[in-house]
């Protein structure tokens, strides 16, 4: 409507101005200053909606943006989460909560090698090989993995498992951050919930061999039965009373244990 109105006015002008060769000048600046007004209304309005654009199309790129950036930073906080633990004698995970990363065998260094490897690991049923896996050494400088066996008291570990094979499954929480195996508890303080507990293990402290605690699920199953191999071994775990205080703790009972989530 501005452009056709402005278009009207210069044509009526620029016939004046022909018509009339510069008559009077006086007449001419009066005609060309009643348009100026229009004109400038024109581009005011024109700059305003102009401005209106521009403004709308910066908010649009700004929540663009922060929409992206909010994607991203879920992506990366989902990515951080994952409380990774181990499951001593089972082949799967506590449903709802958890995800299998994979499953395997208990191993570690045998029970009365005094350079023994302390910890106890979990071997994955399918491995890959590397390279070397054909490398002949025959020097007795070198470390071994072994299974690992249930031992007394067989019925601590849910059934008469005595010399059994002990499965493992690694887990992961999706939703938790971080994971903590609590000796002497079956269950989570408050703010932390339970994947599993059970029966607290270790190496005899008779052996040779150095060991550590774990966490043995309360109902745990077998991977191979009868064949008494030994290896690395799980153990039932008393407590002892002196540096630990009794009460609470009462001398010569077995220790539980929780695993839990946060």
């Amino acid at each position: 409507m501005w452009q056709l109105w402005i278009f009207f006015s210069v044509s009526v002008v620029s016939q004046y101005i022909n018509g009339n060769t510069v008559r009077d000048a006086l007449t001419e600046q009066k005609v060309l200053g009643n348009i100026r007004p229009i004109l400038d209304s024109y581009l005011d309005d024109r700059m305003e909606r102009q401005q209106t654009s521009l403004v709308a199309m910066c908010k649009e790129m700004i929540n663009h943006s922060e929409m992206k950036m909010n994607t991203k930073m879920e992506t990366i906080l989902k990515g951080s989460k994952g409380a990774v633990f181990t499951r001593w004698g089972r082949e799967d995970c506590p449903a709802n909560q958890t995800s299998i990363v994979y499953t395997g065998y208990a191993g570690g260094s045998f029970y009365e090698h005094t350079g023994a490897a302390s910890d106890y690991v979990c071997m994955p049923h399918e491995p890959v090989w590397g390279p070397h896996r054909d490398f002949s050494y025959t020097n007795n400088d070198i470390a071994f993995m072994f299974g690992a066996e249930y031992q007394s008291p067989g019925e601590l570990f849910g059934k008469s498992t005595w010399s059994d094979d002990v499965p493992c499954a690694v887990c992961i929480g999706d939703q938790y951050t971080t994971s903590i195996m609590i000796p002497g508890r079956i269950s989570c303080y408050p703010g932390w919930t339970e994947a599993y507990h059970g029966n607290l293990a270790a190496g005899a402290h008779n052996h040779k061999a150095a060991s550590q605690y774990a966490c043995v699920d309360q109902e745990p199953q077998i991977s191979k039965a009868g064949v008494n191999d030994n290896g690395k071994l799980f153990y039932g775990v008393k407590a002892k009373c002196g540096s630990l205080p009794c009460p609470p703790y009462v001398d010569n009972k077995f220790l539980p244990c929780v695993v839990c989530m946060k």
